[in-house]
């Protein structure tokens, strides 16, 4: 899952357990163990984060109960996805190292992909960006210049991606990654509106920094379409954001204030506090260069107050 990449997350990684053993009592633990996942995996779509964890929660007690490492495992990671979406890192952590002892069986080896691109993603959140890329090197699949040489699965799209999220965030080879990530959408056969999304946004960035601001924003309206067309929050309060931000470059400064109003009020749907003040601080500037002085000072105020600890004490929805 995690939208969040997001590709801020992939869908929930939920397999379905097998059932055997006692076939009176058994086929209806697993069936209740099921039906509380899939039901996780539709309040975790609607970013109803506690209702999720509670759901994921009983899941894994019952796959415990019948010693269903499969089901267990696979647990541990929907909790994992679940914490990482609102940024509790210990938690997503605790549920990750779980995961990964029990993996280690050769029976369940297969999951240890997944585990850690989520580790990734929780260390690109706080920033690590040296750990997130040890994370993802070995989940890269083999290159020939920039076209890969097998056809990537859903996890090493994603790790593409994640791995061009670093070029940026590092300064380094954007463009190469861009293009690596481009030419292994079009070689996978998983159809995902999302991947094309986030190609869109990657391409923008490029655009932006060679002063191309029309097709810049031509390339993000794209992106927020497919975004929304996906029901992807999280991609969309992010591209409201970078529209933003394109806005302010231009000095268009109604426009990136609608912009981030837009994306502040997606944010708090999914109750991302972090990316609220985030995205409030870049309204602090507009509504300065604006002249509402008055509301400038009421927002550096908010931020101020609600920068204090919120790290430590992740919202639930």
């Amino acid at each position: 899952m995690t939208r969040r990449f997001l590709i801020p997350y992939l869908a929930l990684f939920c397999v379905i357990a097998g059932c055997g053993g006692q076939s009176a009592i058994q086929p209806t633990v697993v069936r209740d163990a099921e039906g509380y996942t899939n039901e996780g995996m539709q309040a975790f779509n609607s970013a109803q984060w506690l209702r999720a964890q509670w759901l994921f929660n009983r899941a894994l007690s019952l796959y415990e109960g019948i010693d269903d490492q499969q089901g267990v495992v696979t647990s541990h990671i929907n909790l994992a996805e679940v914490a990482l979406s609102v940024r509790d890192h210990e938690t997503t952590r605790k549920h990750l190292d779980r995961a990964a002892e029990i993996s280690r069986d050769p029976s369940l080896r297969h999951f240890q992909s997944r585990i850690k691109l989520i580790y990734a993603l929780n260390a690109l959140q706080q920033n690590q960006i040296e750990q997130a890329e040890s994370f993802l090197q070995p989940l890269l699949p083999a290159f020939d210049g920039i076209a890969t040489t097998t056809t990537p699965d859903a996890v090493q799209l994603a790790a593409i991606a994640n791995r061009t999220r670093i070029a940026f965030i590092q300064e380094q080879d954007q463009e190469t990654w861009t293009q690596r990530y481009q030419k292994a959408i079009k070689r996978s056969t998983i159809e995902n509106p999302d991947y094309e999304a986030r190609l869109l946004r990657f391409q923008s960035a490029l655009l932006l920094q060679q002063g191309n601001y029309e097709k810049t924003e031509s390339h993000l309206l794209l992106a927020l379409s497919g975004y929304k067309a996906n029901l992807s929050r999280s991609g969309i309060g992010a591209t409201l954001s970078e529209l933003g931000q394109l806005y302010m470059v231009q000095g268009r400064w109604q426009d990136a204030k609608e912009a981030f109003n837009r994306s502040i009020a997606v944010y708090r749907y999914l109750g991302d506090l972090t990316k609220v003040i985030q995205v409030t601080e870049n309204m602090i500037v507009v509504e300065k260069e604006l002249g509402n002085l008055e509301n400038s000072r009421a927002l550096s105020q908010w931020v101020v107050e609600n920068s204090k600890d919120h790290a430590d004490h992740p919202e639930f929805r």
